[in-house]
């Protein structure tokens, strides 16, 4: 049976997300609407805060429950990081969804370093904005079609290949 409730262990998840999403996302929100070009400084305060909240595994970015930290508990269920993730951005959208993408560390590329990342790497690119260039000329978007290449030669990596989207 399908369970529609909000697991208890994850209400706290959707109280920190509507939270944000009510004091300072919806607050700033028309702001930035009528000055679209203008960088919203109050990312840089909340940007911190929700690294620290990230780091403490409460909310993660955009896409990004990691694979690695998986772990079975009762009845073989998973941990809930992709549920958490989804009751988190699902309450921050409420506030912006503008405001969210606007902090670095939400974008499709910080997806694949959440999923796969050393945590060295993720340390180094966690909170960077990381974009995807998967579309190709021949390939589309399917990722199982594409031909870019890369390979070691020496100290660099060699890129061979065509991209003509990035997201």
């Amino acid at each position: 049976m399908i369970q529609l409730e909000i697991p208890k262990k994850l209400q706290s998840v959707v109280t920190l997300a509507r939270s944000v999403a009510a004091g300072y996302f919806r607050p700033i929100s028309r702001k930035y609407d009528r000055a679209e070009h203008t960088y919203p400084k109050e990312l840089d305060m909340l940007s911190a805060v929700m690294s620290g909240v990230q780091a403490a595994g409460a909310i993660q970015g955009a896409g990004a429950a990691s694979s690695r930290s998986r772990e079975r508990g009762e009845g073989g269920r998973r941990n809930g990081a992709n549920l958490a993730t989804v009751l988190g951005l699902t309450e921050l959208s409420w506030g912006d969804i503008g405001l969210v993408l606007t902090m670095p560390g939400q974008g499709l590329g910080n997806a694949a370093i959440a999923a796969v990342a050393t945590p060295a790497q993720k340390a180094r690119f966690g909170d960077k904005w990381a974009a995807m260039a998967i579309t190709e000329p021949e390939a589309g978007s399917d990722s199982a079609a594409i031909r870019t290449t890369a390979r070691l030669d020496g100290e660099e990596w060699v890129i061979d290949g065509e991209k003509i989207y990035v997201t």
